[in-house]
């Protein structure tokens, strides 16, 4: 019993902190509508400590749900390397549309928009997404690109209603 006492603290300390990466997407929210960044750097750390805190959901809602454990497992493997992609590249792979589910029989395309599959998908693949248009802000300093990681946030936070309604 000790053991399963002891087990089950780490986990609760790691639970997923809704509230910590709302502040954060809401931080991030009213920096993109300035259309500008004081500080890129923090910017981009931010977002890190968004895909961090989302894996920590991803985990949580794959180990509560069996039928999409490889595909969070998959999104949670890929976190890291998202930030490389290009727009399209995770956009074809994690998106609406994506391929990213159809090695686990569980096609993207087959997700609802506001699905809590795709909510918490999101979780790790939303700041991704803006963290790709902030570096291409960070080279070109077009406002586009602040305008697309904006638009990525506002989705994000639509996608956080979804979060742990179940």
């Amino acid at each position: 019993g000790l053991l399963l006492a002891l087990g089950a603290v780490p986990f609760a300390a790691c639970a997923f902190d809704r509230d910590s990466f709302k502040a954060r997407a809401e931080a991030n929210l009213a920096e993109f509508n300035t259309k500008r960044l004081a500080d890129s750097k923090a910017t981009l750390a931010r977002l890190d400590e968004m895909i961090a805190l989302g894996i920590v959901g991803v985990r949580e809602y794959g180990a509560k749900h069996p039928k999409y454990a490889k595909l969070m497992d998959a999104a949670i493997a890929d976190a890291q390397a998202m930030k490389g992609m290009t727009d399209v590249q995770i956009e074809e792979k994690w998106g609406e549309k994506g391929t990213a589910g159809d090695a686990f029989g569980i096609p993207l395309k087959s997700l609802a928009d506001f699905s809590e599959e795709r909510a918490y998908l999101e979780l790790v693949v939303g700041p991704a997404h803006q963290y790709i248009f902030v570096k291409k802000w960070e080279s070109a300093k077009k406002a586009r690109w602040l305008e697309q990681a904006r638009d990525e946030a506002v989705e994000l936070l639509k996608h956080l209603q979804e979060v742990g309604k179940n």
